[in-house]
C-alpha cells in the first residue's frame, strides 16, 4: 500500500493525483500543480522533479494513472475494514502472545485460543513499542560507537596522507632548488668555455687543463625516476648533461605557463547590478542598478559575469578567491549560452559549475549533485582540459580535489562568475581572480 501510494502521489502537493497528466520527461503532476508551477514561463519549462526543460508546455492527460489512483483508493477503504476478525466480524480486542495473532473475544472463548494466555491489544502494542525503542537506542548506540571508530580511522589516515604530501612538496622545493643553484653553475662554465672556443689556438690551450678539471668536478643531482649517471662525467658527457637538463627544464616550464590562465572578468557581460574593479579581478554586487547598455552580450536577470577568455583547446587553470561568502557559483560555460531571462545551470544547457548556498556545497550537475566536505574552501582553483573533456574543481589552499565533470566540448567555453546576492549585508565580499605562482 505505501508503494502503490508513492505511485499515486503528486510529488508537488504530496497528495492523491488530481487530473493527472505527463509532461516531455516522462514525470506525473496534478494538471492543477504544473500550471502553477510553470506560471509567467513561455518557455525553457523545468520538471519539478528532474529539473529538464521543454521548449513547449505539453500536458498529455494520464488515464492509466487515473484509473490506478480509484483502485488505490477502494484498497485503503478495504484496509479500514481488515481491522476485524475475518472469522466473527468482530472487533480485534484481544492479542493472543503464543500465537502472536490479534483475535476477537469470540476467538479467545474457541477451541483454538482456550488455552492460550491474552492480553488487551492496547497493553499488547504498549509492549511492542517499548521493547521496539529498546533495540532501537541499542543499536543507535552501537552505530555511534561504529561512526566514532571510523571518524577516528578516517583522522589517523589524513594525517598520515598530509605527512607524507609535505614530505613530497619539500623534496621536490629542494630538488627545485638544487636545479637551480645548479644550471646557474653551469652557466657559468659554459658561457667560459665558449669564450676560449674563440680564442686563438694558444690561448685556447691556456689554462686548458684547469678548465677541463672544473668541468669533471660538476656533480649532477640523480633523480630516482630518470637518474643521470654515478658520480663525476667528463668534460662531454658534461655538456651532453647540460643541455639535456635545459632542454627538459625548458619543456615544463612552458607546459606550466600554458596552464595557468590570466582570467580577467569581460563588462560588456555583467549584470547592471554587479561593481568589477578597475583590473577586472574582482567582482560583487553593488547597491544601486548601473545605467548599462542592454546589448545581447549582457546578462540582465542574474548577477552574472563572465570571463574575456575564450577557451577552444588545450589545459587551463585559475583560482579565485570566495572568503566567507555565503552565496556564489563559479565554473565555465559555452560562450553561446542564453543572457536573458531565467536558465538553470547544467551541463545540458551549457554551464559546468560548483555553488554555495545555504551552506550546501553542490556540483551543478543535471539533477545537482550534494559535495559533502568537511573543510570550507577559502579559495576555489579551476582546471579545464579541453580535449580530455573535463572541468575539475580544487580546494585551491588545501589542495584536494571537489568535483569533476565529464563533457565532450565543441563549441568556446569562458571562465563563469556569480558572486550571489548581498542578503542583508551577510554576502557583501567579493570574488576575487588571484594570481598563481609558476611553480606551485
Amino acid at each position: 500500500m505505501e508503494s502503490l501510494w508513492e505511485e499515486a502521489s503528486c510529488s508537488i502537493c504530496l497528495d492523491y493525483f488530481i487530473d493527472p497528466v505527463t509532461i516531455d520527461c516522462g514525470h506525473n503532476f496534478c494538471r492543477s500543480c504544473i500550471t502553477r508551477a510553470w506560471e509567467g514561463l513561455d518557455t525553457n519549462f523545468p520538471c519539478p522533479k528532474c529539473r529538464e526543460t521543454s521548449q513547449q508546455r505539453k500536458l498529455r492527460p494520464n488515464w492509466e494513472l487515473r484509473n490506478l489512483i480509484e483502485r488505490v483508493k477502494k484498497m485503503s477503504e478495504r484496509k479500514g475494514e481488515e481491522t476485524l476478525c475475518q472469522k466473527h466480524e468482530e472487533k480485534l480486542k484481544l492479542f493472543c502472545t503464543e500465537d502472536w495473532k490479534a483475535i476477537c473475544l469470540i476467538c479467545k472463548e474457541g477451541k483454538e485460543h482456550r488455552s492460550h494466555s491474552v492480553v488487551p491489544i492496547e497493553e499488547a502494542v504498549q509492549d511492542y513499542k517499548c521493547e521496539t525503542a529498546i533495540k532501537r537506542e541499542k543499536i543507535l548506540s552501537e552505530f555511534e560507537e561504529l561512526h566514532q571508530f571510523l571518524n577516528e580511522e578516517q583522522q589517523i589516515h589524513l594525517s598520515r596522507l598530509e605527512e607524507e604530501e609535505k614530505k613530497i612538496v619539500k623534496k621536490i622545493r629542494d630538488n627545485v632548488s638544487q636545479l637551480e643553484e645548479q644550471s646557474s653553475s653551469l652557466q657559468k662554465l659554459i658561457s667560459e668555455i665558449e669564450e676560449k672556443c674563440q680564442q686563438p689556438a694558444v690561448e685556447l690551450l691556456k689554462d686548458a687543463k684547469a678548465t677541463l678539471s672544473r668541468c669533471q668536478a660538476v656533480e649532477f643531482p640523480k633523480p630516482e625516476a630518470a637518474p643521470v649517471g654515478e658520480g663525476k662525467c667528463s668534460h662531454l658527457s658534461f655538456l651532453r648533461q647540460y643541455f639535456v637538463l635545459k632542454d627538459v627544464l625548458a619543456k615544463h616550464q612552458g607546459k606550466l605557463s600554458a596552464e595557468l590562465a590570466d582570467v580577467t572578468l569581460d563588462p560588456e557581460t555583467a549584470n547592471p547590478w554587479l561593481v568589477l574593479s578597475e583590473d577586472g579581478k574582482s567582482v560583487r554586487q553593488g547597491d544601486t542598478r548601473q545605467n548599462l547598455p542592454d546589448s545581447p552580450q549582457r546578462f540582465d536577470t542574474y548577477v552574472n559575469v563572465l570571463g574575456r577568455e575564450g577557451f577552444t583547446s588545450g589545459r587551463h587553470y585559475w583560482e579565485v578567491e570566495v572568503g566567507d561568502k555565503t552565496d556564489w557559483i563559479l565554473g565555465v560555460c559555452k560562450d553561446s549560452v542564453s543572457r536573458k531571462g531565467k536558465f538553470t545551470l547544467t551541463p545540458e544547457n551549457g554551464f559546468w559549475a560548483v555553488i554555495l548556498r545555504d551552506g550546501e556545497y553542490k556540483a551543478c550537475t543535471s539533477l545537482w549533485s550534494q559535495l559533502p566536505l568537511s573543510v570550507r574552501p577559502r579559495a576555489v582553483g579551476i582546471l579545464l582540459d579541453y580535449q580530455a573533456g573535463k572541468v575539475s574543481f580544487y580546494d585551491a589552499d588545501e589542495k584536494s580535489h571537489l568535483f569533476t565533470f565529464t563533457h565532450t566540448f565543441t563549441e568556446k567555453l569562458r571562465p563563469y562568475f556569480y558572486p550571489g546576492l548581498n542578503t542583508g549585508g551577510k554576502n557583501a565580499g567579493a570574488l576575487r581572480i588571484r594570481p598563481v605562482p609558476a611553480w606551485e
